[in-house]
Formats: C-alpha cells, sequence, structure tokens
C-alpha cells in the first residue's frame, strides 16, 4: 500500500479513538477529515463544541430551555429608548437693512475714444449709496 492510503488510514483509527475517549453528545461533536493525492494532503479535525450552552441566533438556550440573561427575574426587558426633547431655538433678533453713504475716491480708468483707441480718463470721486444688512439682537 502506498503512504496516502496509510495515512488515511491511521487518521480514521484516530478519529475512531478520539470519538471513543471523549464523551460528548452527538449535537456538540463535528469531525472531519480530509485525503489529498498527488500532493500528500492530510487534514483532520475534531471539535467538541466546548462546555458552555449552544449558542442559538437570538436567545440562549441550555439543556432545551430558555436561559435567562443574568437577570434575577428571567430575560432582560427590551431597553426603553427616550428620544431627548427638541430643542427649538426662537431667534432673538433680526436683520435690519440699512443705507449707508460711502465716498468712493477719483481713479483713472481705461476708456476708448470716438476713434477706437484707447486711453486713460480720470473719473472724480463722488458718494454712493449702499445697502447693508446687519443682525440687530
Amino acid at each position: 500500500m502506498n503512504t496516502m492510503k496509510h495515512t488515511a488510514i491511521f487518521g480514521a483509527a484516530i478519529v475512531a479513538v478520539l470519538l471513543l475517549a471523549v464523551p460528548a453528545r452527538a449535537d456538540r461533536v463535528s469531525v472531519g477529515l480530509g485525503v489529498g493525492s498527488g500532493g500528500g494532503f492530510f487534514a483532520l479535525g475534531i471539535n467538541s463544541g466546548g462546555r458552555g450552552p449552544t449558542r442559538h441566533p437570538g436567545r440562549f438556550h441550555h439543556h432545551g430551555r430558555p436561559m435567562p440573561h443574568l437577570h434575577p427575574f428571567g430575560y432582560l426587558p427590551p431597553p426603553v429608548i427616550i428620544a431627548p426633547p427638541p430643542v427649538v431655538v426662537t431667534p432673538r433678533g433680526y436683520w435690519r437693512e440699512r443705507e449707508e453713504r460711502v465716498w468712493l475716491e477719483g481713479c483713472w480708468v481705461e476708456a476708448v475714444d470716438a476713434y477706437g483707441r484707447r486711453c486713460k480718463q480720470w473719473q472724480p470721486g463722488r458718494w454712493e449709496i449702499r445697502r447693508i444688512r446687519e443682525w440687530v439682537e
């Protein structure tokens, strides 16, 4: 016999010995055996499922009975979520628009004369009225 067959028989014997030696319930033991060819692959896995209660999605069970969540009266009640009251902020002021006179200094401005040539012209200073928006409390 080749070494792969020897390994498979040896692995099966180990699994049988471990199954007899480990006292466990059938729903808590899983055994895996993998044998490959050509590359010398061999895998063996045994899981006894742990010593604690089995876990199911959403609940904990212990010997077929629901297990209390460390609460003296059984299951914990669902959490009560209390949302804080909404915060309503009333503004204590208002926007006020006012007009303000602003002096603009005189400056040179580039312009085009009657013949289409660009030239510079002096623009004198002037008063201008601007709207200003400000917050008043």
